[in-house]
């Protein structure tokens, strides 16, 4: 089964006219800049006082950088094409900064990006265990951001082209995963996560709109005032 859908995806590639390295090594560079609009957004409400990063969920982020960096590792040391995997060790350091900016607390950060990065010292034959409880725990961290989403009716800071982003490229790294890599839990963790991008979407389309819609219609106290000035 595995080996038709990747003969189905070379031949979409050769319609196409693309190539899979190429597009490989678009991602590895891309995810350098996918978390950059969420930095900004965070780091512009940090100078302006405003404290917009209220809305995100610390617990998601910390589990979702330690993820990344367990992937990492996995695709490391089994040595795969490092543009099959080398974008999760920049999503680390980007997500290190993102908890440092809701932590807001430099010794809580610089501790777990610490804990985070002694991954590395994993050794050789414990990491497809911490490879296959990590999959898990990926697509968990988004967990708490959907219900935190859900619980406060709208998503907050959460930024629409990071989410959007995301969205995408795990989309094509299912594909790279398979044909490269072929490695089938790489693919689940990947498929998992798209799924739950695209609810975190769902829930930016939904409650953008009804944030709209709401803003859109005239308060009831207005209308009572309205009422009151035609009597008068």
């Amino acid at each position: 089964m595995i080996a038709w859908i990747e003969e189905r995806i070379a031949e979409i590639l050769n319609v196409f006219g693309l190539d899979l390295n190429i597009i490989r090594i678009g991602i590895v560079v891309g995810s350098s800049l996918i978390k950059l609009p969420q930095l900004y957004t965070l780091y512009a409400s940090s100078k302006s006082g405003s404290g917009s990063n209220s809305g995100l969920s610390l617990t998601a982020f910390a589990l979702e950088t330690v993820a990344y960096f367990i992937n990492y590792v996995y695709g490391y040391v089994h040595q795969y094409p490092f543009t099959t995997y080398g974008e999760n060790l920049s999503l680390t350091l980007q997500n290190i900064l993102i908890v440092g900016f809701i932590l807001k607390k430099k010794r809580k950060t610089l501790l777990f990006a610490i804990l985070t990065l002694s991954f590395i010292f994993t050794p050789k034959q414990l990491v497809d265990i911490t490879f296959q409880i990590s999959i898990p725990l990926s697509l968990a961290s988004k967990v708490p951001q959907i219900v935190t989403n859900h619980r406060n009716r709208s998503t907050g800071a959460l930024s629409v082209p990071t989410t959007v982003a995301q969205f995408g490229g795990c989309c094509v790294r299912v594909l790279t995963s398979m044909h490269g890599a072929n490695d089938i839990p790489m693919t689940i963790s990947f498929a998992g996560a798209a799924l739950l991008n695209a609810a975190l979407l769902a829930q930016i389309a939904l409650y953008s709109s009804s944030r709209n819609h709401s803003s859109s219609l005239p308060s009831h106290a207005a209308h009572i005032d309205m009422r009151k000035h035609r009597r008068d």
